[in-house]
């Protein structure tokens, strides 16, 4: 239940709490649309980013939040446990991500813990595997994820899906 009052009704409680400021939700929507729909990053990828920062969060709502792209490419409930239980600097012992997968999670994990640990050494290896557009889509996404999971954290909002809720997202695209 929401730390403030949300009115009641239909729909899930973060879309409820989201309406009271129509602004502030088309403002977000356009934001999530951008980095789900116009990226040229590959699902997996955005999902070990964003899982590392909703387990950051400890976002409930970012937590119960499935891609259905990441799963039909193979990111099945076992690696999304994996992902969401592995220490902090670990990742590179999660057999099932590729390379590119564990840096996004190392930037992530230095992007919601200690921005300021992300230093030259981490941007001239992310720049051996991806390109200058794919870091700025990687940063936006953990900007966005971040924010979006500690608004919904600060105020209380739980995940009150049935199942899980899944991104709206398209195929990539190149921006």
């Amino acid at each position: 239940m929401a730390r403030i009052d949300v009115p009641t009704g239909p729909g899930l409680e973060r879309e409820r709490l989201l309406a009271m400021h129509l602004d502030v939700a088309m403002g977000m929507a356009a934001y999530a649309e951008a980095v789900y729909t116009k990226t040229s990053l590959p699902p997996r990828v955005r999902e070990v980013a964003r899982f590392r920062i909703a387990r950051a969060n400890s976002c409930p709502v970012c937590l119960n939040t499935r891609s259905p792209l990441a799963t039909a490419d193979g990111f099945d409930e076992s690696t999304v446990d994996n992902v969401v239980t592995c220490d902090v600097g670990a990742l590179d012992m999660l057999g099932e991500l590729d390379e590119r997968e564990q840096l996004a999670g190392d930037f992530a994990d230095r992007f919601a813990g200690d921005h300021h640990s992300i230093d030259d050494t981490l941007m001239v290896r992310l720049q051996q595997h991806f390109s200058d557009i794919e870091i700025i889509e990687l940063t936006a996404l953990c900007a966005m994820t971040l924010g979006n999971g500690r608004l919904l954290t600060v105020l209380g909002v739980e995940a009150d899906d049935e199942g899980h809720y899944l991104l709206t997202e398209t195929a990539q695209t190149t921006p």
